[in-house]
């Protein structure tokens, strides 16, 4: 085998490599010897076709599964020998071969960036506070105040306004086209909502219960329902009714309804006690966000473009995951997904630059992970999550969810090091 190594960057490489004619004929003759035994050839019995009719027969296959057998074989033999990290399988290229010739072909790769990191000691990080203030206790109240409102109909003959909830039924006519009207019975429109179009806010405030409006919403050209993208769509809308929220009063007795507080102000003590935890836990995150961000910033090396598109695919595909959580159609939503996935690879290429950092100084600082550190994060999670810990470990068991736990234990106890020789500053007043 003859193999040339073209560093195309630091990351990026290319293996030119060719297979001598002698291997390959006698692949080829492995693989026909194979065929020959379960062939069947017109003429002949099964299995006894001749290897020169069966090679001829199922040229086109023989030849297909004898580069798929030799070339990750070779290649690997040549990483191998070179002794490169490679990211992932190689994507091969130029493949030339004819009868009594080498066998030859490209195989384009990335390896992982050879890293030198020296500056993680004494990383200048500002002390997060993790006071409580009064407005944030206010705060809280007043989100379990809107968790207990409920949808009450509004009984005077009003018009609607913003935040109001109209139940609605409509009729979209596309323009232009010979399409069938879209339709809708019954639904719920949060009028002035993030999720509702301005057109219909813009249309609905102040009308009445049984009126009905006519008005076009033109879409735009990258509109994610593709039916609708570009289209301009007449809309006939009737309220059919209005709803609005009703937010109960603040009391003792609201209180005595989220859990064991006898009063409004032993709930206000316990809001205050979990906030306290709570900020105490975010704001040492935010000092290892700190520090992993000023490694970030003060190590430049390349990052293999392929594990940066992983990552991507990971970020948007949690994204898509949280919106259908919330009930929310993606494909409905009047957002820039262009510029969601622009932002979405800038900071995938920060989780893959950080991640590379801390398995570099990991395995600098020989930083390891016991069973016992494994237990102990199931037995966390169990408790957080309020499930049994066996069923926990059944969870992670599957798709490799233990390696992952491990890698994140890892990270975890790596920035804990770092956090101990970090140079923490006071914060500023």
């Amino acid at each position: 085998m003859k193999a040339e190594l073209t560093d195309v960057s630091a990351c990026k490489k290319n293996l030119d490599i060719e297979i001598q004619p002698d291997v390959v004929d006698a692949e080829i003759t492995r693989i026909a010897q194979e065929f020959a035994r379960r062939a069947r050839v017109p003429g002949f019995r099964p299995g006894k076709a001749p290897i020169g009719v069966v090679k001829t027969r199922f040229r086109e296959e023989i030849l297909s599964e004898m580069m798929q057998h030799l070339m990750p074989k070779y290649f690997a033999d040549a990483i191998e020998e070179r002794k490169l990290d490679i990211v992932q399988a190689p994507r091969f290229e130029s493949v030339d071969y004819s009868s009594g010739e080498p066998l030859r072909f490209k195989a384009v790769f990335e390896v992982y960036p050879e890293l030198n990191i020296t500056n993680y000691e004494g990383i200048p990080v500002k002390e997060v506070s993790s006071e409580v203030e009064n407005t944030e206790i206010e705060a809280s109240l007043k989100k379990l105040q809107e968790d207990m409102a409920e949808l009450a109909p509004v009984e005077d003959d009003r018009p609607a306004r913003e935040g109001d909830f109209a139940e609605i039924s409509y009729t979209g006519t596309i323009e232009g086209g010979n399409e069938p009207p879209i339709t809708g019975q019954k639904a719920v429109a949060e009028i002035g909502g993030r999720t509702t179009l301005k057109e219909f806010t813009e249309n609905l405030v102040g009308a009445k219960v049984n009126e009905e409006k006519t008005f076009t919403v033109s879409y735009r050209p990258d509109y994610p329902e593709k039916r609708l993208a570009g289209k301009t769509v007449e809309y006939k809308v009737t309220i059919e009714g209005l709803k609005t929220k009703e937010i109960p009063e603040l009391n003792d007795e609201i209180a005595q309804r989220f859990g064991e507080y006898k009063t409004l102000d032993e709930l206000k003590a316990k809001i205050q006690q979990d906030l306290e935890k709570h900020k105490r836990s975010r704001a040492k995150e935010q000092m290892r966000e700190k520090m992993l961000e000023w490694l970030e910033d003060n190590n430049d090396f390349e990052l293999p473009e392929s594990l940066v598109e992983r990552q991507l695919q990971i970020r948007l595909e949690r994204l898509l995951g949280d919106l259908a959580r919330q009930g929310i159609n993606p494909q409905r939503l009047d957002v820039d997904w262009g510029k969601i996935r622009e932002d979405q690879q800038q900071q995938a290429v920060r989780n893959v630059k950080g991640s590379l950092i801390l398995e570099y100084i990991s395995d600098k600082e020989n930083i390891g992970v016991t069973e016992e550190d494994v237990e102990a994060e199931i037995e966390r999670i169990a408790a957080e999550t309020n499930r049994p810990k066996e069923k926990v470990k059944e969870v992670l068991s599957r798709d490799s969810g233990l390696d992952r736990l491990r890698g994140q234990v890892r990270n975890k106890k790596t920035l804990d090091l770092l956090q101990e020789k970090a140079l923490v500053l006071a914060p500023t007043t």
